[in-house]
Parts: structure tokens; C-alpha cells; sequence
């Protein structure tokens, strides 16, 4: 029965055949400062709240398995300056059900100017889903476990060209800390080729560069420097149905490389493949993807992909074969108001499954709400 199983599985693959970042490419994860120039010298309030359920039912010896199960809450206040330039603040709060308390308090603060084709920010950046990193190099639930992003971020829209750079600086360090400075560098880029009302042809570029150093710190241990790449082509085309919507069609050669002085990871440098497929209909998503993974590291990205494990510390397996499905249903319920549902099967071809049925799952679910009031005009500017 496993071998009709996965040989059915595969049959779709290959019949279908298949863009991990249109699996999350969806309204309930994005969320961006817009710049109006209508609004110049505008005060206004925003609130943004995500509502979570990400539950993994996950049973061998890479990934982690586990429930994650709370709310995300984000009040800030935000003055634009000018047409091109804004600036705002607020509170981070996060509640985990079952803990006392909220898990994070932090402070938000950002500066953003946008120009016709780019824009640049400092402070809290818009990060995580909104970069469009495929899962093998950025976990897309570290939008629950690490939501904030600081640093600087430069962003290029142009017709033919798009592109995200950004550093993010997760952790300072001052003389005599025990802990190592950490930060990433990020770049997520498309050239489009073709684009029209029906057909997109894009030439990716993704590239992450995760650092743990420093040279203040009291530990007496090597730095750490890991790169990822992954470079590819994307297919979309359009069907504009009122219920058929598109399809996208993307592969990716995925490399990982340890640039550390003195390399402690299990491997030097590794590679995989990615390929994947979305069918995308009205408010629903149904995708494939297949990894095959050979000494490949994500220090960011999702624990499935790794060839180390999340689970067991120190324990290997070098070869992953993978095919993931997502079977998704995300829609506006109401004006400023995104429910997402997804339910997530999985297939290792490598690893015998303690499930016994050789088949691994995770469903979630998001609710978000996002809103934005004008409150006043206030002219900009300085009284002598």
C-alpha cells in the first residue's frame, strides 16, 4: 500500500510537475507601510493583529514536531512627513496560549522613504514573508517565532526587475558578553524575461548570508558564516477564469556553503533541487513541491529541508527526497480581514516513518486583521 501510495504521489508530480514562494504567497502574510502622497502630513493609527494555529504532526528524526497556538499584536502611531517620506512606532506584543504572560514585548520603529521605482527603510523592516525567500533558505513560520526584523532594507519595483537586500541584526553584542553577535544579509531578486497579460517567465536570484561572531565576546569559540543560494526559472501563467486564476511552475538549484574560518558543520557544502507547481484557483491553492537534498544546510530555513537534524543534535542524513503537497484556502471574509487554511501532507522517500504509515502532516490556520485610521494633519514644521 506505501508503494502505491508514493507512486501515486509521484504520478501527480510528474503529470502536474511544479514555487515554494507562491505556496505563501498570499494576503494573510503580507504587511507593508504604504507611502500616499495624499496623505502627506497625516497622522494616523494602525493596528495589525495575526491570529495562529501551526500544529506539525511530524514523526522522524529531522523536524521538530510541535504546536504553536496564539496572537500577534501590533498598535503603532505613523506621521507622514512628505509624499515620499514616513516615519512610525509602536509595541510588539505576543501571547502563546498556555504560557502566563506575553512570550515578547518589543518596540517598533521605522523610517521608510519611497521614490518611483525603490524605497529604503531603516528600523523595523518588513521582512519575513515579504522578502519571498523559498523554504529551503527561510522557514516562513519564523513569522511566528521571530517576527521582528531590524536593520536596513532596500527594495527595487521596476516592470522588468525587482529586488529585496536587507540586513537584519538579531542579536548586538557589547565587551564581555557570552553570547556571539548574529545578523543576516539577505537578497531576493527576479528578472523578468517575458510578462505579459497571460505569460510571466522570471529568472530568480536568492542568496542568505547568516553570521554568529564578534569580537567582544567572552566565549572562546569560532565564528560561524553559512551562505545559501538558489538561482532558477519561473513560470506563471495566467487563465483569468472566474474561478481557475493561474499557474506557477518554478524549479530551484539550492546551494549551501560554510565560509567559517574553522568549519564545525556537519557538512562543508551541499546542494538540492526544488521543484514546484501551483494550481491557483479563486480563494483556493493547491501545490506540490519536490526536494532532493544532498548535504544541504539552511541555518534559516525550515528543519524538513536539512540534512541535520532539528530533533536530534549531531544526528545526519546526508540524502533527502521529499514531496510536500498544500491543499489551501485563503480569503478576504471581510474588508481588512484574511483567513488562511492549509493542510500540508508529506512524503520521505528516504527515512522509514515511526507513524507507520509513511505519511507526515502539519494544518494551520490564520486569521488577520489589519487596520488603518486617519487621525489628524499636522503641518510639518519648526517654530522659532
Amino acid at each position: 500500500m506505501k508503494r502505491v501510495f508514493g507512486k501515486f504521489l509521484i504520478l501527480i508530480l510528474l503529470i502536474t510537475s511544479l514555487h515554494v514562494n507562491a505556496q505563501v504567497d498570499y494576503p494573510t502574510f503580507k504587511n507593508k507601510t504604504i507611502i500616499n502622497p495624499a496623505d502627506s502630513q497625516q497622522l494616523s493609527f494602525s493596528l495589525y493583529n495575526l491570529n495562529y494555529l501551526n500544529n506539525t504532526e511530524w514523526f522522524g528524526n529531522i523536524p521538530l514536531s510541535g504546536t504553536l497556538f496564539g496572537y500577534q499584536v501590533i498598535p503603532e502611531i505613523q506621521y507622514q512627513i512628505s509624499p515620499k517620506l514616513t516615519i512610525k512606532g509602536g509595541l510588539y506584543l505576543q501571547k502563546e496560549f498556555g504560557r502566563i504572560g506575553y512570550t515578547t514585548i518589543a518596540p517598533t520603529f521605522s523610517v521608510k522613504y519611497r521614490a518611483k521605482h525603490s524605497s529604503f527603510i531603516l528600523g523595523t523592516l518588513e521582512g519575513n514573508l515579504n522578502h519571498g525567500f523559498i523554504e529551503p533558505i527561510y522557514d516562513y513560520k519564523l513569522i511566528i517565532n521571530e517576527r521582528l526584523e531590524n536593520g536596513f532594507q532596500f527594495m527595487v519595483d521596476t516592470k522588468p526587475y525587482t529586488h529585496d537586500f536587507f540586513i537584519n541584526w538579531r542579536k548586538a553584542i557589547h565587551p564581555g558578553d557570552n553570547f556571539k553577535e548574529q545578523f543576516d544579509i539577505g537578497y531576493v531578486s527576479k528578472l523578468n524575461v517575458i510578462n505579459n497579460k497571460k505569460l510571466n517567465l522570471s529568472l530568480p536570484i536568492q542568496m542568505l548570508y547568516s553570521h554568529k561572531g564578534g569580537q567582544v565576546d567572552s566565549l572562546n569559540t569560532p565564528l560561524q558564516s553559512l551562505t545559501n543560494f538558489a538561482t532558477g526559472a519561473s513560470i506563471t501563467y495566467k487563465v483569468n477564469n472566474k474561478l481557475f486564476e493561474k499557474v506557477v511552475f518554478d524549479n530551484y538549484y539550492v546551494n549551501y556553503k560554510d565560509i567559517s574560518g574553522q568549519k564545525l558543520q556537519a557538512f562543508n557544502e551541499g546542494n538540492g533541487f526544488l521543484s514546484h507547481l501551483l494550481f491557483q484557483f479563486k480563494n483556493v491553492g493547491i501545490d506540490f513541491r519536490y526536494w532532493n537534498g544532498d548535504g544541504y544546510i539552511g541555518p534559516r530555513g525550515m528543519a524538513l529541508f536539512q540534512s541535520v537534524s532539528e530533533k536530534y543534535p549531531g544526528l545526519v542524513e546526508k540524502h533527502r527526497e521529499l514531496l510536500i503537497a498544500s491543499f489551501i484556502y485563503d480569503k478576504e471574509i471581510f474588508k481588512n480581514v484574511n483567513f488562511d487554511f492549509r493542510f500540508i501532507p508529506y512524503k520521505d522517500f528516504r527515512e522509514k516513518i515511526s507513524s507507520g504509515t509513511g505519511l507526515e502532516y502539519s494544518y494551520e490556520l490564520y486569521l488577520k486583521y489589519a487596520l488603518k485610521v486617519n487621525i489628524k494633519k499636522i503641518k510639518n514644521s519648526l517654530q522659532n
